[in-house]
């Protein structure tokens, strides 16, 4: 009974196909948002951030650890390159021809050869300027004198917010930005963003925050024999150490610019070596208090091996797991770790409905970005045509 009851719980998994290409429809008008990574403030900033075992890769809300660096250099580049489409430009580049805006060229009007110069910089298209970080002077006198003269330009012409890029070959400019009002925005491995509100008290402050949001996914894949893709962590609260019989599916972050689709191949691969694609998202936690002040957004995604194969050998990330097996429903869904009513609880609950059958999740499409604007943003949604 045990072995029927297997393998038609695998049939039922084998037999489900790749969710259809959605389309756009009169019903589902997908409408992308705009918002901008260097304007002024939107509904929310969410990107994916910064995680306590990471350090600081390609941007703030982007991370890599060196366990993961040294693995990916020992191991071949993933088979399974990410979901094609267009980079998307819903979030454009702030910064305008600096020759089409008032007061975004450098300007030295009423001032002798002597006197300080403003910074190159370019406007904006919320009333604010980009400083160019390529034509910061390395002096610290120098920049001192410059940002304040500029400072005393951009006020004149009504500029709102400034926007000041020091890379950390220049770190020693931030003390005189500092002095000069500025505050602290976010930090890149490369650099420190700095911003300073010209209108002051006079008009509430509308730059936009720092990134809000880290964004996870976990990743459900089940195998030709009814058995699910589990995994130990060697470190952190769900450590084998502290808990050894916590077998969990592989999570993990998605990395800035990466779509969440390709995010979870993207891990599995990683941790466990399984090559997958993806099939659909089966939930989204939304939660606080995530590391370092941010919000958290998970994405439950179901995967398939790919290319229809029914099993695939696993080869373990030694570096961050302390094993990886295909194991039974029951090593989950029954986990003595997993609180009754909990959020897990029931996103393991939604993992045992797609496996039966009962429930498809949203599956998701690349659509063009709008307003003008090119590439292609991915929505989610079950809609079916």
């Amino acid at each position: 009974m045990a072995c029927a009851t297997t393998a038609a719980f695998a049939s039922r998994i084998l037999s489900r196909a790749h969710p259809p290409v959605l389309r756009r429809s009169a019903a589902f008008p997908f409408r992308p948002s705009s918002a901008s990574s260097i304007g002024y403030r939107s509904d929310v900033s969410a990107r994916s951030a910064v995680s306590p075992r990471l350090a600081t890769a390609r941007g703030p809300t982007v991370a890599t650890s060196g366990a993961r660096a040294r693995v990916a250099a020992a191991r071949p580049a993933c088979p399974c390159p990410p979901l094609p489409r267009a980079r998307s430009s819903l979030i454009p580049h702030a910064a305008q021809d600096a020759t089409k805006t008032k007061g975004s060229v450098e300007t030295h009007t009423d001032m002798s050869d002597d006197a300080p110069k403003t910074l190159k910089h370019a406007a904006d298209r919320y009333g604010g300027v980009i400083v160019d970080p390529a034509c910061l002077p390395d002096d610290i006198e120098i920049f001192a004198d410059s940002l304040h003269a500029s400072v005393v330009a951009w006020k004149e012409q009504g500029v709102r917010g400034v926007w000041l890029q020091i890379p950390i070959t220049q770190a020693h400019l931030v003390g005189a930005a500092a002095s000069a009002e500025f505050e602290f925005h976010h930090a890149e491995k490369t650099h420190v963003m700095m911003t300073r509100w010209l209108p002051g008290a006079l008009e509430e402050n509308h730059l936009p925050p720092n990134a809000s949001h880290q964004v996870g996914i976990g990743a459900f894949v089940v195998n030709g024999e009814g058995k699910i893709l589990l995994v130990q962590e060697k470190r952190g609260p769900a450590a084998a150490s502290s808990r050894p019989n916590f077998w969990k599916l592989p999570t993990g972050l998605v990395e800035q610019g990466e779509d969440v689709p390709d995010a979870a191949t993207r891990e599995v691969f990683e941790e466990t070596g399984v090559n997958t694609e993806f099939v659909s998202v089966l939930g989204i936690r939304h939660g606080h208090n995530a590391p370092f002040g941010k919000s958290d957004l998970f994405f439950l995604c179901a995967l398939k091996i790919k290319d229809g194969q029914t099993t695939h050998p696993i080869s373990v990330q030694e570096a961050e797991l302390a094993a990886a097996e295909w194991r039974d429903a029951k090593d989950a869904f029954e986990s003595e770790h997993i609180e009754k009513g909990s959020h897990m609880d029931h996103m393991y609950a939604l993992c045992a409905a797609h496996a039966k059958g009962e429930y498809d999740g949203m599956g998701f499409q690349a659509l063009p970005a709008g307003f003008g604007r090119e590439g292609t943003v991915v929505t989610y949604s079950n809609a079916k045509s």
